[in-house]
Formats: structure tokens, sequence, C-alpha cells
């Protein structure tokens, strides 16, 4: 095998020019695959680090489920059996209420674990849990949701608001039942969803809407690792859960089939590296028959001869490979600097710090893909050289 290495590198540095063209082409296609998979990967690894950054991994959000044709509402004994499995368990209620200007919010009763579980932080006022007992209808407002009442309605701490819950009648007709609030605080904002709510004490929205059951419970766990562990448990129950992990695998499922779909396209340009190799040793097969002849004539065989020509797609494609990395990481490096930028001046979004990510299987990837084109592409024209009639191959020249 070492002979048939030294004897390929000597073939191959005869023909300087047209080894480096060959090269080149394959080095070209590889760097194009690597520099757009790590694209990919840079956008998938930067999806997961906001969901990351706006979520909270420990956090599993628990709804009715469904068991055969009924319902599995989330009563308290429901409640009761979660907590065997998880140390803080939230339950709350959820309803739709619309202010005087039109303006909509879901109001959540809750419990005050709820409020440490979402590391809820106030910006002004207080907690409604701190205002005195005879006060009724004390909420807590997100930060979305007060600028816009502040705005529009006119909202301030301590002066109370009305607001309108939409009930159901025993007919299903829609009844509006007009609420006054107090807001005696508004958050900081979250990144989430309950900057555009606000909350209120558990006992006091219930009675509010009259509900008998949870719309939701709110668990937290003490590590992400146990989030899988405990989804289990609850869902054994008949109930439906849900946690940031679910968007982290739908962003990874997504962004894989993107990710995918751009290496398929940008590898069309390995066909013309592959073209090229074939060309090449075909012309080399013609340039060559003598020596073939002779080597058969000495006593040679066919997978000698074969082996002979592989040797020198295999020195291309390892080579080749590790020059389509090395342009590979010089083009993800120009997407990364150029593209950051773009996405920072015209789209607004900021934050980035990189926009590829290049890691050890993406490169080594790309060798085993320049080794596997040289080598396939190499095939035939080796085949035809290792069935060459050497008195025919020793006549022709």
């Amino acid at each position: 095998m070492i002979e048939e290495l030294a004897m390929a590198i000597r073939q191959l540095r005869l023909k300087k020019l047209r080894t480096l063209l060959i090269l080149l082409g394959i080095a070209v296609g590889v760097a194009t695959v690597v520099a757009v998979v790590s694209f990919g990967e840079g956008l998938r690894i930067n999806a997961v680090e906001e969901i990351q950054k706006s979520r909270d991994l420990t956090l599993i959000e628990v709804s009715p489920g469904v068991r055969g044709d009924g319902l599995v509402l989330i009563s308290n004994s429901k409640v009761e059996e979660i907590k065997e499995h998880a140390e803080l368990v939230c339950p709350y209620i959820k309803d739709a209420y619309v202010s005087p200007s039109e303006t909509y919010f879901e109001l959540f009763g809750v419990q005050e674990a709820y409020r440490s579980a979402n590391e809820l932080e106030l910006a002004g006022g207080n907690w409604f849990d701190s205002e005195e007992a005879s006060e009724e209808n004390r909420i807590v407002l997100g930060s979305d949701l007060w600028e816009k009442l502040e705005k529009i309605d006119g909202a301030r701490i301590g002066t109370p608001i009305t607001a309108r819950l939409r009930l159901y009648g025993e007919d299903g007709k829609p009844l509006d039942k007009e609420v006054t609030f107090i807001p005696v605080g508004y958050l900081k904002p979250s990144g989430n969803d309950i900057d555009s709510g606000a909350f209120m004490k558990l006992e006091s929205a219930k009675e509010l809407s009259e509900k008998e059951y949870y719309d939701g419970i709110l668990i937290k766990v003490e590590s992400s690792s146990l989030v899988r562990e405990t989804r289990d448990q609850v869902e054994k129950l008949g109930l439906s859960t849900s946690s940031a992990q679910d968007e982290i695998d739908s962003v990874n499922r997504i962004m894989n089939g993107v990710t995918l779909v751009l290496a398929f396209f940008s590898s069309i340009s390995l066909l013309v590296g592959g073209l090229m190799v074939i060309n090449t040793m075909v012309v080399s097969v013609y340039e060559r028959t003598r020596e073939i002849g002779i080597s058969k004539a000495l006593g040679a065989s066919e997978s000698d001869i074969l082996r002979m020509f592989l040797a020198e797609c295999l020195f291309i494609g390892v080579l080749g490979g590790f020059l389509g990395d090395f342009f590979g990481v010089l083009f993800a490096a120009l997407i990364d600097r150029a593209g950051r930028a773009l996405l920072m001046s015209r789209l607004e979004i900021g934050g980035i710090e990189h926009l590829t990510a290049l890691n050890f299987n993406i490169l080594a990837a790309g060798i085993l893909i320049s080794l596997l084109v040289s080598v396939i592409s190499g095939l035939y024209p080796a085949w035809r050289a290792a069935k060459l009639d050497p008195v025919r191959a020793l006549r022709q020249l």
C-alpha cells in the first residue's frame, strides 16, 4: 500500500497543473458544503439559545388532557397527585378580559408559588397579597399590558379600572360580566407572554369566573434533566404537558431539515469535482496504456492495476478534503462577518455573536465526502485500466 501511494504521488507530481485543478474543483465543492452546513448549524444554535433565554427549561405547563372520548379536567385531587412528583406545583385559572378601550388581556388567578416559579419581579407598586385584606380584586399587570392600559385607559396604581369578562349561561348564550379591578403593581419585562397578562389571587379569580376546575398547572423542577421524567408521571394521570424543550425539539427538527436541503443543493458543486476526477483519470489511463501493458506483462494482476489508480484517487480525496475544509472555514468566516452585519443593520436583529457554527463533525464530514467523491469517481477509469488486454496495450504505442 505504501508503494502504491508513493507511485500515486509521483504520477500526480508529474502533472502538477492538472492535479491542482482537480484539487481546487473538489475543494471548492467541499468548502461550499462545509460553509452552508455551518451556517445552518449556526442558525439552529442561535434559535435554541433565544428559546433558552426567554423560557425557563425547568418549568412544565400542565393542561387538561383527553382520554378516550372524554376530557380529563384538573381537579384538586389531580393537583395533590402531581405534588407527589414535584416540589413546586402551582395550579391556576385563566380568563379573557377586555378593557373599555377594547384591549384584550388574559387574567391569571395564581398563588404565591406561581410568582417564585416564574421569578416575577415588580417594576412598580406591590404584589396583590401585600395590600389590605379588605381590598378585593387586586391585580398586578405585565409590563406590556400596563403600558397599554396606562396610555389608553388611563390606568393608575391604586385607581380602580373596569373590564368585561365573558361567561356563558346554561343555554350557551354569552354573558358579559363587568368587573372592577384595582391595579396595585406592574412587572418588569420578562420577554414572554407574561408581559401581556395580569395576575390576581387564585381564590378571587375563581369566584369571578365561577370555575370549579383549574385551567392549568405550572410545575417547576430542580433541574432540566428531571423534566422528561416528571412529564411522564403527569401524563400517566391523563393530563397534557408541555415545556420549553418542545420548542427546542421543534426548532432542531426544522433547522435540521433546512440544513439538509441547503447541503443537498450546495453539494451539486461536488458533481463538478467528481466529473473532473473521472475525466482526468480516463485521460491518465489512455496516456499510461503502455505502462499498464508492461505491468501486466511482468505479472501485475487486475487488482494491482485497480489499486494503483484508486491510490491516486485516494490521495486526491484526502488532500482535496483538507483543502476544502480550509476554504470552508474561510467561507464560514466571511458569511459570519458579512451576514451578521447585514442582520444587525437591515433587519435590526442584534445580540447574535456568531452566525455560523463549525465543529469537528462538520470538518470530518467534509474530508469524508471528498474521499468518497474521489474514489467513486475513479472507480470506472480504474476498472477500465484493470481490464486492458496487455497485448493490445503494448501494440498501441
